[in-house]
């Protein structure tokens, strides 16, 4: 069965309200986006995603999940500047913050380094998430420029999607009630 894709629009019916942000430059984390999304749907949560680029105003939801996917050690520079202008919104609501690179399909035990992507983000703006979810990528290479796929090919990354659906569903479910569920 096909998903439909939810970027953009308003997911569910419940009461407390979350908005999902993400940067990608391939596309793999709007989808995580949307599977997020979907997860919160389920927990009985009503869900806007949207990306950072688009500047969605975190005013008015009772919670929020940023993430980004990762390009040389870093959050994409779109998302990074929207939890900087939002940071003062995000401080008086629950924020959950998500990371996805291939990394974690290559090399599972740099868990540790991954993490800490999110570092100088948390240290600029004085937010503490309820959590950090840390999930693997792709490596579709028609989504990469042929410089992207140069390195990720010397670098061994293995081709094909990494990501893990049940792992997203498993976090969004421990975060859900600390969001407004």
């Amino acid at each position: 069965m096909k998903r439909e894709k939810m970027t953009g629009r308003p997911m569910g019916d419940g009461m407390s309200k979350v908005l999902v942000v993400y940067g990608t430059k391939s596309g793999c984390t709007a989808g995580v986006a949307e599977w997020i999304g979907e997860a919160l749907t389920a927990e009985g949560l009503t869900v806007d995603v949207a990306p950072a680029e688009d500047g969605p105003d975190p005013a008015g939801y009772d919670g929020v999940v940023v993430g980004s996917g990762v390009r040389v050690g870093q959050w994409h520079s779109a998302t990074k500047e929207w939890f900087a202008e939002n940071a003062d919104a995000l401080k008086v609501r629950p924020t959950a913050l998500y990371t996805v690179c291939l990394t974690l399909a290559s090399e599972p035990e740099k868990v540790d380094e991954v993490r800490a992507y999110t570092d100088p983000v948390l240290a600029a703006s004085g937010i503490e998430p309820i959590d950090i979810g840390l999930f693997g990528g792709w490596f579709e290479p028609k989504r990469f420029s042929f410089i992207e796929r140069t390195v990720l090919k010397a670098m061994k990354a293995p081709q094909g999607d990494h990501r893990d659906r049940d792992a997203i569903d498993a976090w969004v479910a421990g975060i859900a009630p600390k969001l407004g569920a």
